[in-house]
């Protein structure tokens, strides 16, 4: 079979966009070649072998096994990221994190900025880029993320501290200006109920029964730090939004909270700026 029988093969099984960008990038894999080839190649056969391969690899897909593990990697702002199943896929939506900390900091600035709960390094490894002047601290509880994050520091060329800890739990030196965080905010019932998401790490997802545990266990930590930070944003599911601002306003009275909205419209990323906490 070549490319575009492949290809033709696939819109009649799935007829969706996303599928098909799925199978151009199993075809570049396969092939080693880049998505741009396979636009623009469509006359190319694939050996046997190569064919056997793809066929593997698509029904892998078929099962709900996410392409970016497939492939090994996945883009986060414009780079490139290992990832496996030891670390969660970065989404689009937690490059709001990012522009966030951009629209506060200018790349003169340095600031230090903690990123709790970094798995593959993909918030603290752009920060790091973007403003190569901030001291980037990034924590997780899982050894197996670090090894990935600490990867992908190397590949990017970036000067990351990494720590392995328990979001900030007896953390006392570090005097950060900004706290970001995407933790684990996936209820029980909702991981019960989304197949689609069996194949990533459970510790990446599970935020308990309320989708917030581990952001009260975290906002309680900070607000032990003997230095409080000046900003916290955090990624959160659109369904806890409400709690999550009745969260902050518990352990944060008095600072200015908002909630603000991914591409989608839904409400995403939870900004709190503290105006004082000693």
């Amino acid at each position: 079979m070549n490319i575009s029988q492949i290809l033709k093969q696939e819109i009649r099984r799935f007829k969706t966009p996303s599928s098909i960008l799925d199978v151009q990038v199993l075809l570049a894999l396969v092939l080693k070649k880049s998505k741009e080839f396979i636009l623009s190649h469509p006359e190319f056969k694939l050996t046997k072998n190569q064919t056997e391969k793809y066929q593997r690899l698509n029904i892998r897909r078929a099962n709900g096994e996410p392409v970016a593990y497939l492939v090994g990697q996945k883009e986060f702002y414009g780079l490139n990221f290992m990832v496996n199943k030891n670390v969660l896929i970065p989404r689009p939506e937690t490059e709001l994190i990012i522009d966030e900390v951009i629209q506060l900091v200018t790349s003169r600035q340095s600031p230090t900025i903690i990123d709790v709960g970094t798995g593959s390094g993909c918030i603290a490894i752009t920060l790091k880029k973007l403003l190569p002047k901030a001291e980037i601290i990034a924590i997780d509880k899982s050894k197996s993320a670090l090894s990935v994050a600490k990867i992908n520091a190397t590949t990017h060329k970036t000067k990351i501290k990494f720590v392995h800890n328990d979001l900030l739990n007896k953390i006392t030196k570090i005097k950060p200006a900004i706290i970001v965080a995407n933790l684990p905010y996936v209820t029980n019932q909702e991981i019960k109920t989304s197949p689609d998401l069996k194949f990533e790490p459970l510790v990446a997802l599970a935020g308990g029964k309320t989708g917030l545990d581990l952001y009260e266990k975290l906002f309680s930590q900070i607000i032990k730090l003997k230095i409080s930070p000046q900003v916290i944003i955090c990624e959160i599911g659109q369904p806890h939004w409400r709690q999550a601002i009745k969260l902050a306003q518990k352990y944060f009275p008095g600072s200015n909270i908002e909630i603000k909205p991914d591409l989608a419209g839904k409400n995403r990323v939870l900004f709190i700026h503290i105006i004082s906490m000693h």
